[in-house]
């Protein structure tokens, strides 16, 4: 297994042993194993629960891991359904955005148009990842619920 997958799994891990103990109920017992048994046992997971932004500090994958034990395991069934509805209909958009960007029928009719817009694609633009808003949402639930533990 990758190292940083490894170092991800590791925070996960740690991040839901910060949990409240309901949370740590929801989540199936074969998914804690995997966890325990896969965590980089020489990485020293270096998370401050008392700072509002330690979700900064957390590797992308461990976001994305946390983003889908939450989706899988921690909501109810309709908001569950509901980010599922989300999810697809963001990838269809991104679908529908490469299919007119790259439709092989429409490449040479608007060659201009494509040379114009590779000079404007050199302009950096901030990279728009569509599962942002859906992993913040996760963070603030976990960070929600580290703080309940806390007190």
């Amino acid at each position: 297994m990758d190292e940083n997958y490894r170092e991800a799994l590791t925070e996960v891990f740690d991040v839901i042993n910060n949990s409240e103990q309901d949370i740590k109920n929801k989540i199936p017992k074969t998914l804690f194993e995997f966890l325990k048994n896969n965590v980089k046992k020489d990485y020293i997971v270096n998370i401050d629960y008392h700072d509002n932004n330690w979700d900064k500090k957390i590797k992308q994958d461990t976001k994305e891991i946390l983003a889908l034990i939450y989706r899988d395991y921690l909501v109810t069934p309709q908001e569950r359904e509901q980010l599922l509805k989300e999810e697809a209909e963001e990838e269809r958009k991104i679908e529908q955005e490469l299919r007119e960007k790259y439709n092989p029928d429409n490449i040479f009719k608007n060659k201009e148009k494509y040379e114009k817009q590779e000079e404007l694609n050199l302009v950096v633009k901030e990279e728009k990842v569509w599962y942002k808003k859906f992993i913040n949402k996760i963070i603030s639930f976990f960070k929600r619920k580290i703080k309940k533990n806390e007190r």
